[in-house]
């Protein structure tokens, strides 16, 4: 007795003469792969299953239809003729005493021929339908592969092994039932579960197909219920691909009631190449055409025209397009197989529409717009109409446009249209933040007592109110205000503010700069980092300065990774000690425990404040991108502070500095891993002043974001300076892993600034440092070896270095 089992066979003859002698009829028309043009196609599908007595209910139909495409020949009396097989049943006197026991077996699972080319079991498929397979799904009971079933002889040699069957004895079928695996058959319906899939006969190489491209597409699924109906449609779109000549289709048991489906692929063989074209492919440089024939003509002589050839093309082509980005360019078909003058048929996709689409709390689609002007929002958007879709541009757009911080959400989905897949329809999705808000945050400040306990400093409050409104007027103009106290019932004593307004494309949306228009009124304590303690740690009572006054600056874009901004700043500076009484002097504390304020001076003016007006200007070039998690790209800034002459003893001077960094990949990132490249990062930065500049102005050289290892200007504050910096970074196990190594110069600087802040603190001047670290979310876990004085240090950092 034969493995009963099942095969689903899809085979192409490109002679429709060889399809007619083979005895097929029927005159339905069958859909043609689009890779073989004017081919004939015979589709035939089968399907058995074992009935046993007691042991197995197992539906028990046959069904078989082939039909030839566009041959338009009359159909000849045979299999699948409803006449000729109705006149043969007429020839058989002796079927007739079996009517009355047979019939109710027929109404059950049988059914006849519908004329559509559907019929079922003994009833015979219709002859002149649609051209349809019957739906069709089989078990195999073994272990072994299915036995495939691809034509009538095959089916009349399943008719006798059934007749076999049926003369077992009922003892031998116990015993062989014991003997089963313990997956059991689909249901009556037609359903199983699938549990694998199995790709054999599949051409190996570059550019080709894998099981899982294949595979992607298909309705059976690992995990997932399929039904007969299912399967023949994945059958027929394997076929339809025009890359094989033949697929068929296994289903076999496993454990866990469970089924492998397992596709068996004949590589499709065409004539061999005699010319070759490309049409679509407007941008595609004619030495990548060139470079593609010359290796097409390298092929031996007379070597076919198959899969690995088409391969060889697309991955030249499509390699192109895909390494500058344009993910939707791509050949779409070959054609000319037949008579080996190849074409092959590029689209290229090209923006067509940019739409703004603004969704509800759930992600849909909402048909209200929002409250931001779409206009404004396509400004953002370096996707332009008539150009090649880009992915570098869809990236760009989604960080342009959360970046204006008035969304929750954005997301860009682009979409070829269905009529015309050249041109391409980019959805710009967003999710609008509320437009007002208002926050209260409260603070208690602790203090450990006279018994190191920790205790509250005041009963009273204090902490930072905040109120926003992102979209005045419509345009996305903000204003935003933070008041900050440490005693809500007091604010006098001790209050921080910052008022902001910004307005963008203040020229109008049609200015191609977006120039955009920031006013600040500000008031800010922080603690001064010149007048801070050397590497020795002596105690050294600490300087804040408060500045207060405003800032207006004007900010244009000039190319998409480059900007440049210029403004005017008024303010005025005081120096404090920390008890709040104006500080003209840094000092330090004596073994005695008294304040010597005999230090530098720590303002221009004498009594610890100074009021002077200056213009800043700044240059931003930053290619900077993001690869699997890692940065890559370069980021160059150049800042400039002049001073006008204005105010305290009529400072005049020139302030500038400029950084210069490199993040290089130096592998490929590992995305089976979900890993990013290992890159190395190198930094350089330097500064100088001349004229009039403050003590509290001037460049600090040590910590976080300076050199490593050292606290905040605990190497030196000086009117020059010089950094470098590099440090190497590993993705490990979902972390980055880094080391690095820095040093730092005055370039002998610190005795010109007003004071010499630097030897009165006893500060080296110089210094570097080494060390590793590893990315915590956007904590910094670092130790760190001060090279000065041969101490490791480990430190935690919120941000980036660099």
């Amino acid at each position: 007795m034969p493995a009963p089992g099942c095969s689903i066979s899809h085979a192409s003859h490109i002679s429709s003469q060889a399809m007619r002698s083979s005895g097929a009829s029927g005159a339905g028309q069958c859909g043609r792969p689009a890779l073989i043009p004017q081919a004939r196609t015979s589709t035939r599908a089968a399907f058995i299953s074992q009935s046993r007595p007691r042991t197995r209910r197992y539906l028990q139909t046959r069904a078989g239809m082939e039909t030839e495409s566009g041959d338009g020949a009359p159909m000849q009396p045979g299999r699948g003729d409803p006449s000729a097989s109705s006149t043969s049943l007429l020839q058989q006197p002796l079927l007739w005493a079996a009517v009355p026991v047979v019939a109710p077996l027929l109404a059950w699972g049988c059914g006849g021929g519908d004329g559509n080319g559907r019929g079922a079991g003994g009833g015979g498929g219709g002859g002149g339908g649609g051209g349809l397979p019957h739906e069709i799904f089989a078990v195999a009971e073994d272990q072994d592969e299915g036995e495939e079933i691809g034509d009538e002889a095959d089916a009349d040699s399943d008719d006798e092994s059934e007749d076999e069957s049926e003369d077992e004895s009922e003892d031998e079928e116990e015993e062989e039932e014991e003997a089963r695996p313990s997956a059991k058959p689909a249901a009556a319906d037609g359903t199983f579960t699938c549990g694998e899939l199995e790709a054999q006969g599949l051409p190996v190489g570059e550019g080709i197909p894998t099981q899982a491209d294949l595979f992607a597409g298909l309705h059976c699924q690992p995990g997932f219920v399929c039904s007969r109906k299912e399967l023949a449609q994945d059958i027929k779109a394997l076929y339809a691909s025009g890359l094989f000549e033949r697929v068929n289709a296994r289903v076999v048991p496993l454990k866990k009631n469970k089924f492998k489906v397992v596709f068996d692929f004949a590589e499709k063989f065409y004539p061999p190449m005699r010319n070759f074209e490309v049409e679509g492919a407007r941008v595609l440089p004619r030495k990548v055409l060139a470079d593609l024939k010359k290796k097409l003509a390298a092929l031996p002589n007379e070597t076919p025209f198959t899969m690995r050839t088409m391969a060889l093309i697309k991955t030249s082509i499509e390699g192109w397009y895909q390494s500058r980005g344009y993910g939707l360019c791509y050949i779409s078909h070959f054609s000319g197989m037949g008579t080996g003058s190849i074409t092959a048929h590029v689209i290229e996709g090209r923006a067509n529409k940019i739409n703004v689409v603004w969704m509800n709390d759930e992600g849909q689609p909402e048909k209200t717009p929002g409250k931001v002007d779409a206009k404004f929002i396509l400004k953002h958007c370096p996707v332009e109409r008539g150009r090649l879709y880009n992915l570098a541009d869809g990236r760009k757009t989604l960080q342009n446009v959360f970046a204006l911080d008035l969304f929750d959400n954005v997301q860009i989905l682009p979409r070829q249209n269905e009529r015309n897949p050249g041109q391409v329809e980019v959805d710009v999705m967003v999710k609008e933040k509320p437009m007002q808000t208002a926050d209260v945050e409260a603070e208690w400040g602790l203090a450990a007592d006279e018994k190191n306990r920790p205790t509250l400093v005041s009963l009273v409050p204090g902490g930072t109110i905040t109120y926003e409104n992102r979209n005045l007027g419509g345009r996305a103009a903000t204003v935003a205000a933070s008041i900050n106290t440490k005693s809500f019932l007091a604010p006098s004593d001790d209050i921080s503010y910052r008022l902001m307004y910004q307005k963008p494309f203040i020229w109008g949306l049609s200015d191609e700069n977006r120039t955009k228009l920031q006013a600040t009124v500000f008031n800010a304590r922080k603690l001064c980092g010149v007048f801070t303690p050397g590497p020795d740690g002596e105690e050294v009572p600490p300087v804040w300065v408060d500045r207060a006054g405003a800032r207006v600056q004007l900010t244009q874009q000039f190319t998409r990774g480059s900007r440049g901004s210029l403004g005017l700043v008024a303010q005025e500076v005081g120096t404090r000690d920390e008890t709040g009484a104006p500080c003209a002097r840094g000092g330090r504390v004596s073994p005695m425990g008294a304040v010597v304020a005999d230090g530098p001076p720590t303002t221009l003016g004498a009594a610890g404040r100074d009021r002077l007006a200056y213009a800043q200007a700044a240059l931003v070039r930053d290619t900077t991108y993001l690869r699997d998690g890692a940065t890559l790209g370069a980021r160059d800034v150049l800042t400039v502070d002049q001073g006008l002459g204005i105010g305290t003893g009529f400072p005049f001077f020139n302030r500038a500095t400029a950084a210069c960094t490199r993040f290089l990949g130096l592998t490929r990132p590992w995305p089976r891993a979900r890993l990013g490249p290992a890159s190395l990062v190198l930094h350089g930065r330097a500064g100088a002043a001349l004229g009039d500049l403050p003590a509290y102005d001037a460049f600090l050289l040590g910590g976080p974001y300076s050199v490593r290892g050292y606290n905040v200007g605990e190497l030196a504050a000086c009117r020059r300076f010089a950094e470098a910096a590099a440090e190497l970074r590993l993705p490990v196990l979902g972390r980055t892993l880094y080391a690095f190594a820095e040093a730092g110069s005055d370039l002998g600087s610190s005795k010109e600034v007003r004071g010499n802040p630097s030897a009165y603190f006893r500060r080296a001047g110089r210094g570097s440092s080494l060390g590793g670290g590893v990315k915590l979310g956007a904590l910094r876990v670092e130790g760190v070896r001060d090279n000065n004085a041969g101490r490791w240090h480990v430190l935690l950092h919120y941000g980036e270095r660099f």
